[in-house]
C-alpha cells in the first residue's frame, strides 16, 4: 500500500482489538479520518507515546480500504502539560470534542487545525483563556457569531444595561425588545465587551481592575454563552460540557492522579 506523510492532531484514541489503538487523527492538510495504530498499546510499541489523544506529530499513514494504517509517527508536540492536570484533560478533550464536531470528515481545513494546536499549546501552558479563545475563533470560522453592534431587533448602538441573547434573532436585544419579545436571557454589560473583544481578536479581554472572582465570574459566563452557540449551530449537545463546566468549578487538588486515572482508560 503506498504510504504518505501529514501533520496530525489526535483528538480521540480508545482500545481496539488486543493491543491496537482506533484513532481520530485532524490532519492539516487531510482533514478528519480514522486510522488504526497496530500494536501501539504494547510496552515497547514504537507507535505508543505518538498515538495518544491530544498529541501533535507528523504521521506516516498508509491508505487501508476503511482505515487508514499507522507506520511511523514523529512527535511534534506532546502537550505534556495537559496530562499532569486533570482540569487541563477535561478541557483539551472539549476543544477536541468541537473541532471533531463542527468539521467535515476528509475536508482540509487548516485554519480550525491552526486553532485546535493554539488551544492545546495554551491549555498545556495553562492559559486561563485558551478555551475560550478557541471557541470564539470556531464561531467566527463558521461565521455564526452573533451581531454585537447593537441591539439585533430595533438596531439601536447605545444600549445601556443588561442585554439578552437571541438565536432567533442572531444577537442581543435591547431590553425593551427582550421584554416586547418575551425573550429573557440577561448578560450583563461586561460579559458582551468580553465578547466583542474575542471577536476582534484582542488581547487585553478583562479590565485589570476588576477582582479575580469579578474576573473568573465574566469569563464563566462568556464561555457559557459561546458553549450555548456553538450548541446551537451542531443542533444537540457536547457530551463534554458538564464535565468540562465540573473541573473549571472543581477543588479538588489530586489533579496529577485524575490525570493518570483518566489517561489510561
Amino acid at each position: 500500500m503506498p504510504s504518505y506523510n501529514t501533520e496530525v492532531i489526535v483528538t480521540s484514541a480508545r482500545r481496539y482489538g488486543e493491543a491496537d489503538r482506533l484513532l481520530i487523527l485532524f490532519s492539516k492538510d487531510r482533514g478528519r479520518f480514522s486510522a488504526i495504530a497496530k500494536s501501539a498499546r504494547k510496552p515497547k510499541s514504537s507507535l505508543r507515546g505518538g498515538s495518544e489523544v491530544f498529541i501533535r506529530a507528523t504521521y506516516q499513514l498508509a491508505e487501508g480500504r476503511s482505515l487508514h494504517i499507522v507506520r511511523q509517527i514523529e512527535i511534534i508536540d506532546a502537550h505534556l502539560g495537559i496530562r499532569e492536570n486533570w482540569r487541563r484533560l477535561q478541557m483539551a478533550g472539549h476543544v477536541a470534542e468541537i473541532v471533531n464536531k463542527v468539521s467535515v470528515e476528509k475536508i482540509p481545513d487548516p485554519e480550525l487545525y491552526g486553532y485546535l494546536a493554539n488551544a492545546l499549546k495554551g491549555i498545556s501552558d495553562g492559559s486561563d483563556d485558551a478555551v475560550i479563545r478557541f471557541k470564539a475563533e470556531v464561531l467566527n470560522h463558521l461565521g455564526v457569531f452573533p451581531e454585537l453592534a447593537g441591539c439585533a431587533a430595533c438596531a439601536t448602538s447605545r444600549v445601556k444595561g443588561d442585554v439578552h441573547l437571541s438565536n432567533e434573532h442572531h444577537g442581543f436585544l435591547c431590553v425593551d425588545c427582550a421584554k416586547d419579545k418575551g425573550i429573557w436571557h440577561p448578560v450583563p454589560m461586561s460579559v458582551l465587551y468580553l465578547l466583542h473583544g474575542l471577536r476582534e481578536g484582542q488581547g487585553d479581554l478583562i479590565d485589570p481592575d476588576l477582582s479575580d472572582d469579578e474576573v473568573k465570574e465574566i469569563l464563566e459566563q462568556g464561555d457559557e454563552i459561546l458553549t450555548m452557540l456553538i450548541q446551537v449551530f451542531l443542533q444537540h449537545g457536547l457530551k463534554t460540557t458538564g464535565a468540562t463546566r465540573h473541573a473549571r468549578n472543581s477543588k479538588m487538588k489530586n489533579d496529577k492522579k485524575l490525570a493518570k486515572d483518566a489517561d489510561n482508560n
